[in-house]
Formats: structure tokens, sequence, C-alpha cells
């Protein structure tokens, strides 16, 4: 692992000093061309002033020899004119103004004034004129400037010559001055001077303008920055493409390098980290490698096997000899069956423990021998762990008897293999109560009872009969050539054994019974379905018929034939959900005396099937089916939620109702789901709760009076309203009434259509009448049939009365129409 990481940090770095090489380059390159570029800038600088001054030169030298001329012919005689007056300065001289013979004037002019009238009027036909000055001028215009006065200090020192490039009125010019000597002519004019025949008396200085020079030069300049920079740039660009490549193809070996080394690391980290043993083998079978994970697997350290023959150490004695001859043939033909290949088999420890692997061997050429690499994996923990995965997916984890789906194909087994002469029973063994042992001792008091029973049943049964928990609190027994008569006396041995082990959880004790459905297993006429069923048919009739008892299934057996029909309807009652084949009817219930809060519309809610043929089921028909097998709970929310939907699309109907009864079953009353759904549709449809009042009988109530008067309560408090329904047919109606905070008594049916008859009917609906009054609350009386019993019903104070006498049922869509609310209101 260092040398990896050495290979690494190198391989960076050479990468990185060649991108500090590369701009080195760059810097080179620039500096080069920089220098370049400023040289060239100092020499078009020293061009300008070359040429300055060697206009300076000239343009001086002309304005010498315009002096110089006029000097060397002494005097020079012009006539008089506006241009031409005698010169004052020239008074001394005796012939300064002469007259031709012919008559002209003429003066004497100084050679100077000649010089100064050139420049003036001709000056720009030829250039730059000269300024002549000394530090004792003659004349106002020949007085030096500050330059010029040191110009001529130095002159007067020595100096042949004084230049400098200076600002004139914030232009650059050249300025130069050369020294001028006295002339034997100068002496005409300056001979009141101390002037000397070759002394200075003074100089003449040219200022030669900068400004056009300077322009074109930075022009030139500016085209050579401009060549330059395009050098300089296409230079850098060709420094960055071959650095580039270098980089790239540089980087692309370090990247090899790089991969080559993770690639060693991985594979070294692999081999050491590798959860399978992986075991390297030369051609002589001789160990060469041995990983961490063989070393743990078969109790040896890695240098006790290096070098050793793998046969010798982990090949079980009694298959050393086969290996060897498969080695063999591998050598010499290059191929085996077990080259490349899955194979699982037996290796040895140290300790000479023998234990099952999955064996993968592979082959790989070396130099001129070939060497092996096999990778094994114990198999010891994954055949434990198929071992309990294939027992739990065939027996129930908390009892460990088979399960229902083992026990099922048992069952099919036996069916599909059945002999003619043979008899076999399916026994199937519900646990009564079951459900007061799990209120009462929780879930751990109702498991530990499972498996208490469980090992009952299993410590009653023959060796080769077959035990299932079926789910629940429900187990099943396949009894293999075991003639009805026998099954039924194992069946009773069953419940007698029961009923005595008096099971006991935490101090209490719970007598404990069962109830059995024995059935006789053949496949003539009878499938797997049609066994199960039968034998859960026949356990649910004994269940029926006392509890702690079994019961035979006979073939003409009346009662396990309705309870099958009721089974049916089970899938009848689910195709009708979603065939849409149920609606609701209404009931009008009508008041018998002058209440004001009543005048609305009031009515109960009816639930109408149709079967397959469009005819309508009777409800008493499905209804006991869907209570027998928990279908209640299902009904009970899709006439709620189709209730409340149908009156929310109605607002106008709703604003005219008084009260709308819905019917609860018990299975609902007792399921805190329930209520939260209750809430729940009153919020989706937003229907006023005091508008509806929930029907519950009083057998629901009564079974499970405190969840009922909690449910109560809870409604109660939305404002919602409640009738106790078929009230008068318990043996404790009264005692319990007190306890039910509901609104309404609807007196039982069976009283009320006879009590023009009956007098103890009568004697029964009067008194619940006067019973319901003085505890507030108001009385329905059902099945009124006739005038009659409306009229008596009437004279004793009932409340409200209901039944054919009434209205009959109807749609509750035709509540909208006119003709049936006038209907209504007639007979009300």
């Amino acid at each position: 692992m260092p040398t990896t990481s050495n290979k690494k940090l190198t391989s960076h770095y050479f990468v990185t000093d060649l991108g500090i090489i590369g701009w080195l380059f760059v810097a080179v390159w620039s500096g080069v061309l920089a220098l370049i570029l400023y040289l060239d800038y100092q020499r078009g600088r020293a061009a300008v002033q070359e040429i300055a001054l060697t206009q300076a030169h000239a343009h001086h030298n002309k304005d010498l020899a315009f002096r110089q001329w006029a000097t060397s012919h002494g005097r020079i005689y012009l006539p008089q004119s506006e241009l031409v007056m005698p010169d004052e300065t020239l008074a001394h001289i005796p012939d300064r103004d002469i007259v031709t013979p012919g008559g002209q004037a003429l003066t004497l002019i100084n050679p100077a004034a000649i010089v100064r009238q050139l420049n003036e009027r001709y000056g720009a036909l030829y250039g730059v004129a000269g300024h002549i000055t000394s530090l004792s001028p003659i004349r106002v215009e020949n007085s030096p400037d500050p330059w010029e006065r040191e110009a001529l200090q130095q002159l007067a020192g020595g100096v042949d010559e004084v230049m400098e490039v200076t600002p004139i009125n914030g232009e650059p010019f050249l300025r130069l001055m050369r020294p001028v000597r006295t002339e034997p002519g100068c002496l005409l004019c300056h001979n009141a001077s101390n002037m000397q025949v070759n002394g200075i008396a003074g100089g003449v200085g040219v200022a030669i303008p900068l400004g056009e020079l300077m322009t074109k030069e930075r022009a030139r300049f500016l085209t050579d920055f401009l060549s330059i920079g395009i050098l300089w740039i296409g230079g850098l660009a060709l420094l960055a493409y071959t650095f580039r490549q270098l980089i790239h193809n540089q980087r692309k070996r370090t990247e090899a390098m790089d991969a080559l080394s993770r690639s060693e690391a991985r594979k070294t980290a692999v081999v050491e980290s590798a959860i399978d043993s992986l075991i390297t083998m030369d051609h002589h079978g001789t160990i060469i490698e041995f990983n961490p994970a063989a070393e743990k697997a078969f109790g040896y350290s890695r240098d006790q096997v290096i070098g050793s023959e793998l046969a010798e150490l982990l090949i079980p004695p009694s298959l050393r000899e086969l290996y060897r001859h498969g080695f063999r043939r591998a050598l010499s033909t290059g191929t085996s069956k077990v080259l490349g290949r899955r194979v699982e088999t037996i290796a040895m420890r140290s300790d000479g423990s023998e234990f099952p692997v999955e064996l993968t061997v592979t082959q790989v050429p070396l130099d001129d021998h070939p060497c092996f690499t096999a990778y094994v994996r114990d198999m010891t923990e994954a055949r434990r762990l198929e071992e309990r995965i294939s027992f739990q997916s065939t027996h129930d984890e908390l009892t460990g008897l088979l399960n229902r789906a083992e026990f099922e194909r048992r069952v099919k087994t036996l069916l599909d293999d059945y002999l003619f002469n043979e008899e076999h029973a399916i026994v199937v063994l519900d646990i009564d109560q079951f459900k007061v042992v799990n209120d009462i001792g929780g879930h751990d008091a109702g498991d530990r009872l499972l498996c208490h029973i469980g090992d009952l049943i299993h410590s009653k049964t023959r060796a080769g009969d077959i035990v299932a928990r079926l789910g629940g609190d429900e187990f099943g027994l396949l009894l293999e050539q075991c003639p009805l008569h026998k099954a039924e006396a194992v069946g009773k041995e069953l419940l007698k054994a029961i009923q005595q082990s008096r099971f006991a959880w935490e101090g209490q004790r719970f007598n404990v019974t069962a109830s059995i459905g024995i059935v006789p297993a053949h496949p003539k006429n009878q499938s797997l379905s049609d066994v199960l069923s039968a034998a859960d048919t026949a356990c649910n009739v004994a269940k029926e018929q006392g509890r702690n008892r079994s019961h035979l299934f006979h073939h003409d057996d009346v009662e396990l034939g309705r309870r099958q029909g009721e089974m049916r309807w089970v899938g009848r009652i689910h195709n009708a959900f979603e065939e849409h084949r149920f609606s609701l009817y209404f009931q009008h219930i009508k008041p018998l005396g002058e209440m004001i809060d009543d005048c609305g519309w009031h009515y109960e809610i009816l639930l109408r099937m149709q079967d397959e043929t469009g005819q309508f089921v009777p409800p008493p028909v499905f209804l006991g089916a869907a209570e027998r097998y928990s279908l209640m709970p299902t009904i009970d929310r899709w006439v709620v939620r189709s209730t409340l939907a149908w009156l929310a699309r109605t607002p106008e109907h709703l604003a005219q109702l008084s009260m709308c009864s819905i019917n609860l079953s018990g299975y609902s009353i007792t399921d805190d789901g329930f209520l939260r759904f209750l809430t729940s549709q009153f919020s989706d449809y937003a229907v006023p709760a005091d508008r509806i009042c929930f029907e519950i009988t009083e057998t629901a109530a009564v079974s499970n009076l405190a969840k009922a008067a909690k449910f109560i309560e809870n409604l109660k408090e939305q404002g919602c309203r409640f009738a106790l329904d078929d009230f008068g047919s318990g043996m404790s109606s009264f005692a319990y009434l007190k306890n039910l905070p509901v609104d309404f008594l609807k007196i039982d049916g069976a009283f009320v259509r006879d009590i023009m008859e009956d007098e103890i009917d009568f004697a029964m609906v009067r008194s619940i009448n006067d019973i319901g009054h003085v505890m507030g609350k108001k009385t329905i009386a059902e099945f009124v049939e006739n005038d009659d019993i409306l009229m008596r019903l009437r004279g004793i104070g009932v409340d409200f009365a209901q039944g054919y006498g009434v209205a009959r049922p109807a749609p509750l869509e035709e509540i909208k129409r006119p003709a049936f609310k006038a209907a209504i209101n007639l007979a009300g």
C-alpha cells in the first residue's frame, strides 16, 4: 500500500512540474516579446529625436547661411520704402543713406533685418525659422527666453551645441541652439561693442515641433504592438496546445499507472477482505495464496499452508484420490468437470471436521505453467437457513405445527392419490371464546393457549396423523386410514382433554372448550375446497349448537346445507357491490300527535339487493349471511356514505328534512374505526348531524353495553340522534334502557301487529310507551298494518307509527316526485 501511494504522488507531481514548465515557457515567450516591444519603442523615440535633430541642424544652417551671406557682402543698400526705412541702429555709419546718380535714395540694411524680413515674409517657403539671440541683444524681439538664456550661458562656457526636448505652449518641441561667431562684416554694425572676430556674439536657435513625428511614431508602434500581440497570442496558443498534449499524454500515462496501482490494491483488498475463501495453487497442487477468509474457514494460518499440497490439508481422505485424478486431468487436457462451474462438495478443517462448501475453480495461464484459484464458500449456515426457511414455509411459527398451506397441500395429495378402499377424515377444531382469553390475559396469554392446545392435540393423535394450525384459533387434523366413527371418537377425546386441561395464566384459570367439525375425505364429487368448506361449516354448526361438541358431516345435513348456502351468499354480496345491485329505499314514519318540531320529512332508510336476474332478494336472506360472515360493517359504510351523498345532492329536500333514520349493526357500533368514518363522512358531505338518527338493535346494544354507550355519546355530541330498534324483545330491556342515552324507542313489531286481538301484546306496548315517556324518550311503533292499529296506538299516546298501514317502502329517488310528496302529506 505505501508503494502505491508513492507512485500516485510521483505521477501527480510530474504532471504538476510539466504545468510549471509550461508556465515558464509562457513567461519567457512573453518576456522576449515584451523586450522586443520595449526596444522597438525606444528605437522609435530615438528615431523621432534623430529626425528632429537633423531637421534642426538643417534649419539652423539655413538660417546661419542667410546671415553669413548678408554679412559677407559688407554693405547692402536697398531703395527706401515702407518696408525699408533708415535703420536708427546704423545711424553711426556715415554712408548709411546714399543717393544714386539717377536720384534713387538708398539706405543701408542690417543683415539681421534681411533675415528677419525673409523669415516674416517668406518663412512659409523654407520651413522653420531660426531665432538669433544673445545675452545683450540690441533689439527687444531678440531677447532670450529662459531656455535660450540657459543655452547661451552653456555656449559661453565653451559648449558647441545645446539640444533638449521641451514643451512650448503644451506641445513637445526639440530645441537646438548653436553659437554665432563674429565675422569681420559684423563689426560694421557692432563696432561699439567689444566683439572680436571669431568670438561668440550670441546664438541661433531653432524649435522643431515633434507632434506630427510622434503621432506617426505612435501609429507605427501601435502597428508593431498589434503584430507582436498577434505573434504573442499565436505563440501562447501553440505553447498551450503543445503542453496540453504533453499533459494529456502524461495524465493518461499517470491514470494508467494509478489504475494499475488501484487495480493491484483492489485485488489485494478483495482477496484480503473477501468473505469467501480464495486459495491459489500452482501446477503441482501446492498452495501459493491463502486469504484471511480461508484462514477463518479452515482453521489454518497462511504460513502453515503455503508450500503444502492442498489435498493433504483441505480435502477429506475419502475424496483425495478423486481430487488428484481430476487435477491431473485438468493439467494434461486443459478440461475438467469442475473448472469454471459451481459444485457443492465437502471440505475438511484443521481439526478434521468436515463441512459443506460451494466450490468454483478457475485456471489462469502463468508463464509456462497454469495456476488454479479455488473459490470456496462455507455452506453450513446456508444449509441451516435453507432448512429453516423450508420449515417456516410449511410450519406455523408460533406452534411449530404445519401451516394451512402445507395442510391443504397434503389433503390435496391425499385426495389425488385416493384409493376407494381407504377411509380418511378431516377434523377442524376451533377454540371456544378464545377472545375472552385474549381480552383478559392479553395476546401473550392467547399465544400461550394456542401452543398449549397444539401440544395437546399432537399428544392425542397417532404418529402418522397430520396436525396443523389453520389460522387464528383454528386447528386442522388429517386422520389417514381412519373411519368416521373412529374420527368421531378422536374428536370426543380431544374435547374432553381440552376441557380438563384447565389453562392457567398469571394466576388466572380459564375453562377452555372447543368445537369440532368432522368430514370424510374422498374425491367423489368433492374438491379440496369442498372438503375444507364442509369441515369449516360443520365446526361452525357445532359452535352454534352450544359449543364444546363435535358435529359429523352428512351429505343430507340440513343445517350444513343452510350454512353452506349462507357462505355462497358471501360471494353473491361481494358481486352485488361490484355490479352496483344495491339500492336505497325509504319508509315514511308518521307522527301521531301534534308535534311542531316533527313537521318535516321523517323516514327510515332501507337496503334492497337485486340478484343476478334483476329480482329483489328478501333482506333477511342476504343480511343474515352478512351478519354471520362479518360483512355488515361494509354494508353499513355503503349505506351511510350513499345516504349522506344523496342528501348533499338534494339540498332542497335536505332543507325540509326533519329526521332520516339509518340502521347500524352491532359490528359497527363496537368498531372504533367506524366512529372515525362517520365523523369524516359528515365533514365530507356537509349534512347537519342533527338530521340523522341512527337505529341500533336492542340485542346489539346490550351485547356490548359499554362500547354502545360510548359510541352513542360521541355521536350525540356532534348532534346525531339515536333510536333503540326492536325494543321489548329482550329479557332485560328496561334494566338496560337507563344506561343507553337514546332519543327514540322503536317498539318491537311482534307486539304491535296483534294488539287488536291480544291484550297481553297491547299491555306490553302500553307499558313500553309509558316507561319511554317517563324516561323522556319518544316512541315509534313498527308493523302498523291498518288504521285500527293506528287509532289504538294514537289512543295510548304513541308518538310515531311505521308500517304498511302508514306507507310502503319506496326507492329513495321517488321522494322528489311531487305526486309522491302529496300522497305522503295526505296520509300524514
